[in-house]
């Protein structure tokens, strides 16, 4: 049986990539800081959100050996993240940055230390980026500058005989622009719906990435790109 953990898999993301993991006979460990009541993995590893991310990586990786015995993961995806707005003059920008510090920065080193533990030679590290952090994001620095930090994390870890990885393990990002969900879908009422990739699809492609990693390149972070409500592609772009 293939094993994954999945980091942020009380989002709607998250759960439905569990949900696809499972359906497709894989064992799943989910974690989840804010969310946990909402994960529906095979093994499922609360995070006390109060603490801090020393102490939840030191729980998240001493729960996930525990579960694995003496077996490693394939896979790691984290799908943490989340999104805040804000110039340097909005006066939560500060606070807005740390949050997205948080949810996306920390949970992906987090993934990266967990699996240098876990993950088995060869099997792939997916995480959280953004298409917009490939250009300025002035509307928006949090979030801007999160995403570029997990993309120089995608860059640098694809170096594994120095980065502390397995031998042969793939990091790479994936990069929404837009996705169908229900926040989404009420923020934005009157947008063109056919260029938002659906959940479902997006999880049967980590799906597919995962059980073959082979089909990837390491360190390049993935834009998803959809358009007259045609089945989702996946442009590979190379980490600023």
């Amino acid at each position: 049986m293939r094993r994954v953990l999945i980091l942020g898999a009380g989002g709607q993301l998250g759960r439905k990539t569990c949900d696809v993991f499972k359906a497709r006979q894989w064992l799943t460990f989910g974690t989840d800081s804010y969310a946990a009541a909402k994960v529906e993995a095979d093994r499922v590893i609360k995070l006390d959100p109060s603490s801090t991310p020393e102490l939840q990586g030191r729980h998240l990786l001493a729960e996930v050996q525990a579960g694995l015995a003496d077996e490693k993961l394939d896979a790691v995806v984290n799908m943490a993240g989340g999104f805040a707005m804000g110039t340097a003059a909005d006066t939560e920008m500060i606070a807005n940055t740390r949050s997205m510090v948080e949810s996306s920065i920390y949970s992906s080193v987090v993934a990266a230390h967990a699996a240098s533990q876990v993950l088995r030679p060869g099997g792939l590290l997916v995480l959280p980026g953004a298409a917009a952090a490939f250009s300025g994001t002035a509307w928006s620095l949090p979030y801007g500058t999160a995403k570029a930090a997990v993309h120089h994390l995608v860059r640098s870890l694809a170096d594994v005989e120095t980065s502390g990885l397995p031998h042969g393990v793939k990091t790479i990002g994936l990069a929404p622009q837009t996705l169908d969900t229900e926040q989404n879908r009420e923020a934005m009422p009157d947008a063109d719906r056919g260029s938002w990739a659906s959940l479902e699809e997006v999880a049967e492609q980590l799906e597919a990435w995962c059980s073959n990693p082979a089909s990837v390149e390491s360190g390049i972070v993935y834009v998803i790109q959809k358009a007259g409500g045609l089945p989702a592609t996946y442009e590979p772009k190379q980490p600023l």
